[in-house]
């Protein structure tokens, strides 16, 4: 076992999708748990669709031995409601570990507005998948037509703080996830995940993420997906690590494609092309370990 291989073990990612959802996927939660015990000390399972932590607890018990940690979540898309506090309690209620809340993905308005056409981007998927049109989908933005934040996202904010969640933006808007961010802290939110941030969807400018990563407990998320998947350049992705403290900065896989690695695999070729860029190993360890372990604990 290499050194990088060796590395990755003690990484807890956390952005990895599973199945079943609508877009088909590697794995299931209990089909991960048998994969990547070993491989990796833990997970954070995410689904556009469902929220994760029902199918977490079912392969927990049919898999006891399994010691791979699994962290819930719930994705603020169309399909659990929106922003929807109820749908943030009862995922929560379902995990002994605190659970990450994404923000709108693909229901996102921002997302919609910038992929006109199919709900799901058909890069996500294997060839020929296809999903229904945008058209057929409500946008959903946190804001309201005076810029001011919607009621229903205070009260998810809520939420999210009564039940001692991790916030993650998900891909609404930039300036969105910028104000979002400062109210959830006013309101007493305590953990956040900027995600993906160089996402072409997102693209926040990297003055904006220093802005943010200066304010309690936000971190910034790089993702293999962004390379492998949306071909980023490795070297910009560095780039960005190298602008923020490496102390709030977490390396995330975001794989779970039925054409992709696994997360520990993805993770290893990411930190690999990270270290020929000049990142050395105990700075990986630090957004790969040590700060995922800050936001869960």
């Amino acid at each position: 076992m290499d050194k990088i291989t060796e590395l990755v073990r003690s990484f807890i990612d956390l952005h990895c999708h599973i199945g079943p959802e609508i877009l088909p996927r590697r794995y299931t939660a209990r089909g991960i748990l048998e994969a990547e015990s070993g491989r990796i000390e833990g997970l954070a399972l995410k689904n556009h669709v469902f929220p994760t932590t029902p199918f977490i607890a079912e392969a927990k018990e049919q898999l006891p031995d399994r010691k791979l940690r699994l962290i819930g979540s719930v994705t603020l898309n169309n399909f659990v409601g929106g922003f929807n506090p109820d749908a943030v309690y009862a995922a929560a209620k379902l995990s002994s570990e605190r659970i990450i809340v994404w923000f709108p993905t693909i229901h996102a308005a921002n997302h919609i507005q910038r992929r006109p056409g199919a709900e799901i981007p058909a890069e996500w998927g294997p060839k020929g998948f296809l999903s229904r049109s945008n058209e057929a989908v409500k946008p959903l933005s946190i804001l309201d037509s005076a810029e001011r934040i919607l009621p229903e996202v205070l009260e998810v904010l809520i939420a999210i703080r009564d039940n001692r969640c991790i916030l993650a933006t998900g891909h609404i808007a930039w300036q969105e996830s910028k104000i979002l961010v400062k109210e959830a802290l006013r309101l007493g939110v305590g953990r956040f995940i900027i995600t993906h941030p160089i996402y072409r969807d997102t693209a926040m400018p990297i003055e904006v993420q220093r802005e943010l990563t200066q304010l309690p407990a936000v971190y910034a998320e790089q993702c293999y997906a962004m390379h492998s998947i949306d071909r980023v350049p490795l070297a910009a992705i560095a780039q960005q690590i190298g602008a923020l403290p490496v102390e709030k900065v977490i390396l995330s896989s975001d794989m779970g494609q039925v054409t992709s690695p696994s997360a520990s695999e993805g993770l290893a070729m990411f930190s690999r092309g990270l270290c020929e860029l000049g990142i050395e190993e105990p700075r990986l360890a630090i957004m790969g370990a040590e700060n995922p372990r800050k936001i869960l604990d």
